[in-house]
């Protein structure tokens, strides 16, 4: 029986989801093929295994990076955000020769900073919303103020302020005006140095595509979500439980081909590996990229596992799949 060491929490902003998904994950994983080893990864960055997912202080063993070998074969890591989304993670198990699920370390770095990720993509001709880049930590202040004078000349109303590297809606704001601006990219720099500015749609449609796969892929039809708030932000997503989900979307036969489509390139110029979600609008008729999620979430409400179920793909199937797919 083959161990999988399932990875949870983290130093991010999200480590809270990240528990919530690794719940649900461990109690669905299909027990007679697998031996699954909680490996906590704490805010503080220490790995520790964990006998009870509900009592992570209790009965703890420290976990050296070098002894991961020595405990498990497969590695699946469900540590939304920074370090463990990004790259940071996937090299430790790389430079530790350990298989895991998901992007390899290059995908899964561009799908987090969605300002590379925007900037690469534009250039392969996708369509997205227009938007300008902040960079606090590379720019110089004239760049900086430069920056923001195309801010007001070049985009209009209303706006959305987001943090380039994080996730789950965290540190976003949609403003209306330039006296709200200066507050949410504040907001927005408490998470990420790097500081996106996008044009925003009115009343868009939000669809989520899930997507499983190395070579061949399984593409899931659109699903949409339809936002309690005044946009779909962290507390919509996972405390107030007000947005609704709608699979499959309700949509023309051609334009759910076109989505699908679309998902299926963007996932392969971003060279993801075994499991990803990608998000677009719809506005005006007109179908616009927004981002990537290279390990989406698991929790109870959460799309990515809804739009394979859609597909015919059981939970318990589709962790079989992902696992299957590590390498």
């Amino acid at each position: 029986m083959k161990t999988i060491a399932l990875f949870f929490g983290g130093p991010s902003n999200e480590h809270e989801v990240s528990v919530n998904s690794a719940k649900n994950i461990y109690k669905n994983l299909d027990r007679k093929k697998y031996r699954p080893i909680l490996v906590y990864w704490t805010k503080a960055g220490e790995f520790f295994i964990v006998k009870d997912i509900n009592k992570l202080n209790v009965g703890r063993q420290r976990l050296r990076i070098e002894d991961f070998r020595r405990h498990f074969a497969v590695a699946f890591p469900i540590t939304h955000g920074r370090f463990g989304e990004d790259g940071v993670l996937q090299a430790i198990l790389e430079s530790q020769k350990i298989k895991y699920c998901g992007c390899r370390v290059l995908s899964s770095a561009l799908c987090m900073d969605k300002a590379v990720f925007k900037e690469f993509l534009r250039d392969k001709k996708i369509r997205q919303v227009p938007f300008i880049v902040l960079d606090f930590a590379a720019m110089t202040p004239a760049e900086i103020k430069k920056n923001l004078a195309a801010i007001k000349r070049d985009l209009s109303w209303p706006l959305f302020v987001k943090p380039a590297n994080s996730g789950s809606s965290v540190g976003i704001t949609k403003v209306n005006n330039f006296k709200n601006l200066a507050r949410a990219i504040n907001l927005a720099r408490r998470h990420d140095s790097k500081v996106i500015i996008e044009k925003g749609l009115v009343n868009p449609r939000e669809m989520e595509v899930a997507v499983l796969g190395n070579k061949e892929l399984i593409v899931s039809r659109p699903g949409e979500l339809k936002p309690g708030q005044e946009f779909y932000d962290y507390d919509d997503k996972y405390k107030l439980g007000l947005a609704k989900a709608i699979i499959p979307a309700k949509l023309p036969a051609r334009q759910t081909a076109e989505i699908r489509k679309l998902a299926a390139r963007v996932y392969g110029l971003c060279d993801c590996q075994g499991f990803a979600r990608v998000d677009f609008f719809i506005h005006k008729n007109q179908i616009y990229l927004n981002e990537i999620n290279s390990l989406p979430g698991f929790t109870n409400i959460s799309m990515y596992p809804m739009l394979m179920k859609s597909q015919g793909v059981s939970y318990k199937g589709l962790l079989n799949k992902i696992i299957k797919l590590a390498y």
